[in-house]
């Protein structure tokens, strides 16, 4: 006879766990009415104890030394992967890698790693060590959603993410940091994977208006012309070739509040959060490694937003609005910002079909992520078409590069580099910036989705 457990936690468990573990140590007595749970064999206890929520076994580890042993001391990790699998959590994108199944899953780690972002966001209060677990984290979540999502259509991350955005303090934690720190890298890759969806209410007019605020201060960086020089390749990069995630989430908030802007339909067009999956049948699952960048997986729209050449000249130039560069520049009723969206398809081509773009070397220094070159074509919504190829690289810091160039009658004109949002074949898209071939001085911004 197998007899039902069911084991509950309450809130106030959730704040008793020490910082640095998911559960505390266990008391040492074993009581009469515990027995019958360990009286059976380690695989029926642990198998029952899988179908508990993992507050629930973090309880129950408490209750005995021999509990404790049970839950944080298995011979094997068949517990936490079964409690990772029913929370459910969509599997690490590593494992779905043919090249890395060797690659062993810490599922413990997994789970505990989690539901400590859970008790910090929702108990608080944040502590340093905290801050950095959780922005990690979530970075390596939303990362792993994208994958899950391009190899199945699996969403069980992404629904995670939209409990711990509605219910718990993640942004009044990551929206009410300085710009500057030692942890503003990680704050603003998160802020430019979550892209401004989550706290742009209309009808709430302060909060708007913050918002706009928010656009010019990164319209003043994004549109800063010092901020683009050969030392970081005229992009969303540091000196030593990491992304400049700060730079990203700039160039994020212009173009995404910008599309909300447009008439009518157009701003439905908004590109895909981290909380979102493709939002179009076009889009196709790819599965074929040799595309880990998700080339193939669909029509891709590009938005694209400029100023005039002879506004971008007075903002850098020009002393007008307390200037040059500064934000209030923005503020002119009379200052225009277009945005254009144009449709691009594209297909991987031999490295040796390319005519402009030469290949950089791939930084990462791995087999399973070789460059992959593309050729297409791009059409806006004037009619104006172009030939479009280019390449995608592996940084060092495991983010892919996107490189590009368009076409005219044979002549190469526009040059872009930019960086994937989300992770390996997410439908977020590309960030990057546009200038011409010869990198003058001027420069517009683009964004790339998968729809």
């Amino acid at each position: 006879m197998v007899q039902t457990v069911r084991l509950t936690a309450t809130p106030t468990h959730l704040s008793s766990f020490p910082e640095s573990t998911f559960a505390a140590s266990a008391p040492q007595a074993v009581s009469h009415a515990q027995r019958s749970i360990f009286s059976a064999p380690v695989e029926l206890a642990q198998d029952i104890l899988s179908f508990c929520h993992p507050w629930d076994v973090a309880t129950f580890s408490q209750t005995s030394r021999a509990a404790y042993a049970l839950v944080y001391h298995p011979a094997d990790q068949y517990l936490w992967r079964q409690l990772f699998a029913a929370y459910p959590f969509d599997p690490p994108h590593f494992i779905s890698d043919a090249s890395s199944k060797k690659e062993k899953i810490n599922w413990k780690g997994e789970v505990t790693s989690r539901m400590k972002v859970e008790r910090v966001l929702f108990c608080g209060p944040m502590t340093i060590s905290d801050k950095q677990h959780v922005l990690r984290t979530l970075v390596t979540v939303v990362e792993d959603s994208s994958w899950a999502v391009s190899k199945s259509g699996s969403d069980c991350n992404i629904n995670w993410l939209k409990r711990l955005v509605r219910h718990s303090h993640l942004l009044h934690n990551i929206y009410s940091v300085p710009e500057s720190g030692d942890d503003a890298q990680e704050y603003s890759r998160l802020r430019a994977y979550l892209a401004l969806t989550v706290i742009d209410d209309k009808h709430n007019m302060p909060a708007h208006m913050k918002l706009l605020d928010r656009r010019d201060y990164s319209r003043a960086y994004v549109y800063n012309l010092l901020n683009y020089t050969a030392e970081n390749n005229w992009g969303p990069f540091l000196s030593d070739g990491r992304v400049d995630w700060v730079h990203a989430e700039h160039l994020v908030n212009v173009v995404a509040l910008n599309i909300r802007e447009l008439p009518g339909n157009w701003a439905n067009t908004r590109p895909p959060t981290c909380m979102e999956g493709p939002r179009s049948s076009s889009w196709i699952p790819c599965r074929e490694s040799d595309d880990w960048a998700g080339v193939e997986a669909g029509t891709w729209r590009r938005y694209v937003s400029f100023m005039d050449y002879r506004d971008l000249f007075a903002f850098n130039f020009t002393e007008l609005a307390d200037g040059p560069r500064h934000p209030k520049f923005f503020k002119d009723p009379r200052f225009r910002e277009a945005t254009r969206l144009i449709e691009v398809k594209l297909t991987i081509i031999p490295a040796q079909s390319l005519r402009f773009h030469k290949v950089v070397e791939n930084l990462s220094n791995s087999h399973t992520y070789k460059p992959i070159c593309f050729s297409g074509s791009s059409k806006g919504v004037n009619g104006n078409e172009a030939a479009i190829e280019g390449s995608v690289t592996m940084g060092k810091d495991r983010t892919a590069r996107w490189q590009l160039i368009s076409i005219y009658d044979d002549h190469p004109q526009w040059s872009s580099n930019g960086v994937q949002l989300g992770g390996l074949q997410s439908a977020m898209g590309v960030i990057g910036v546009w200038t011409t071939t010869n990198h003058d001085q001027g420069m517009s911004l683009f964004y790339q989705l998968e729809t």
